[in-house]
């Protein structure tokens, strides 16, 4: 298998193990470190993907993949991004990162795989995505293309996320119903003044993030459901972030940029529990800047979400 923009390795998850070579490329240096901790059997390629050849991947991987996943950047595409009204082809016919899903797009045609999967925004289809990508994709040689729009929170992701795997199958992943915010993290140990000074059993990635003494303030008054800070996305629309999250119901889109304030306790979400609403287990870990770990989070396809597609997968090319 080859995993192209791995970043962290939430989409590898399902896949890792199943193939006798296992080749992950990225230009991300601190989630390339997560990734080889996480999967020590595979081989990491510190790259961009823009200027590699597809016959250098075919000797790396000393021939060609049965299955490529891929995540090209989705910034340009999301609804957060200012500019997120430019037709699609400014877009991906321009000069930014929106431009490496013709990358991804050239490679998979050149190693024509039995299976290949591109994870991104949805949003990359409106606006004329949708019929650039498929325009693409023939002119690579693939004809049979399905927009598979999967919703991670129906099929039992804690916090919700909307994203588009665009592939050679169809992809009908069953439905359970997902545990709430406080399900899904309200077992790990407590980060409030008393569990400080009584330290019990030490979670990975489970650490308080430090506060200034006016954000902390801000924390304290923000109630279920409100934001403490908000990021500006025009000069008319911002969006909420330090979002208190309701205990009983599922978290929002967990993102690169976003964090929320604990139900129940005044601090920041922890990086393990960003990572329990994504469905990473807790034996997964993150390491590089504290920044960095939660931007590999949210820039990840959650780990449940990949096991129900490899299933899929697998159907197809036994």
């Amino acid at each position: 298998m080859l995993d192209l923009f791995c970043g962290a390795g939430g989409f590898s998850s399902g896949f890792a193990g199943h193939f006798s070579r296992h080749l992950a490329i990225d230009c991300d240096y601190s989630a390339l470190e997560t990734y080889s901790l996480n999967y020590p059997a595979a081989d990491t390629w510190l790259a961009d993907i823009n200027q590699l050849h597809s016959d250098e991947i075919v000797t790396r991987m000393r021939g060609y993949p049965d299955v490529v996943i891929a995540s090209p950047p989705c910034e340009e595409f999301s609804k957060a991004n200012p500019e997120s009204y430019r037709p699609a082809a400014d877009r991906i016919y321009g000069q930014g990162t929106a431009r490496l899903l013709l990358d991804a797009i050239r490679i998979i045609g050149d190693l024509s795989p039995k299976a290949f999967i591109i994870e991104n925004v949805a949003a990359m289809l409106q606006l004329g995505g949708k019929e650039i990508i498929r325009r693409e994709l023939e002119r690579v040689g693939i004809e049979e293309v399905w927009f598979n729009l999967i919703r991670a929170h129906q099929h039992g992701n804690p916090s919700k996320r909307l994203r588009v795997f665009i592939s050679n199958l169809r992809f009908e992943p069953k439905r359970r119903k997902p545990p709430t915010v406080i399900e899904a993290i309200g077992d790990l140990p407590s980060l409030s003044t008393d569990a400080i000074f009584s330290p019990g059993v030490r979670v990975s990635n489970h650490d308080l993030v430090p506060l200034s003494q006016d954000r902390a303030k801000a924390v304290r008054r923000t109630r279920f459901g409100r934001g403490a800070r908000h990021f500006r996305i025009t000069s008319r629309r911002s969006q909420a972030n330090w979002v208190r999250l309701r205990p009983h119901q599922l978290a929002t889109s967990v993102i690169g940029l976003s964090r929320y304030i604990h139900p129940f306790e005044d601090r920041l979400l922890t990086v393990r529990e960003h990572a329990r609403l994504m469905s990473y287990p807790d034996s997964f870990e993150f390491i590089g800047p504290t920044e960095s770990q939660f931007n590999q989070v949210g820039e990840s396809v959650p780990p449940l979400i990949s096991r129900l597609l490899y299933k899929e997968v697998k159907n197809h090319i036994e």
